[in-house]
């Protein structure tokens, strides 16, 4: 008896511990449209800033402004065609990002290039997601 007891126990107790771990979806915070907007103008800043530090001028901004936003659009129609696979969307994805990565090249120099990204880098590593 005592050792139906025991297994009683420790099934409660492994069953209680392994629903205990489970993330509910309904506990994530949803940003609100202030909190959105808010980050939306700092990353913005942040890319001004790397652009300024890669030594750009305002026509090249322009440029890799214009190249970002032709690869978002591109990308947005890619989230939006259900006939692919999420492997197609991915390497589809990759090759959007890849012509986008050569044309800033182009755009900034190698050199220009290399800095932009490294100040790109240490602000996301430098970046909290809000609490």
């Amino acid at each position: 008896m005592k050792k139906i007891l025991v297994m009683l126990m420790a099934s409660l107790m492994v069953s209680a511990i392994s629903f205990a771990q489970t993330k509910d979806s309904a506990q994530t915070k949803e940003l609100t449209k202030e909190e959105k907007a808010v980050l939306k103008a700092k990353n913005e800043a942040d890319v001004m800033q790397a652009y300024k530090d890669a030594g750009l001028t305002d026509a090249q901004i322009a440029s890799c402004k214009e190249v970002v936003n032709a690869a978002n659009q591109k990308s947005n129609e890619l989230k939006k065609q259900t006939s692919l696979t999420d492997e197609e969307k991915a390497a589809a994805k990759k090759i959007i990002s890849d012509e986008k990565n050569a044309k800033m090249k182009e755009i900034m120099g190698e050199d220009g290039y290399r800095k932009y990204n490294a100040t790109r880098k240490a602000q996301k590593a430098n970046a909290t997601t809000p609490q």
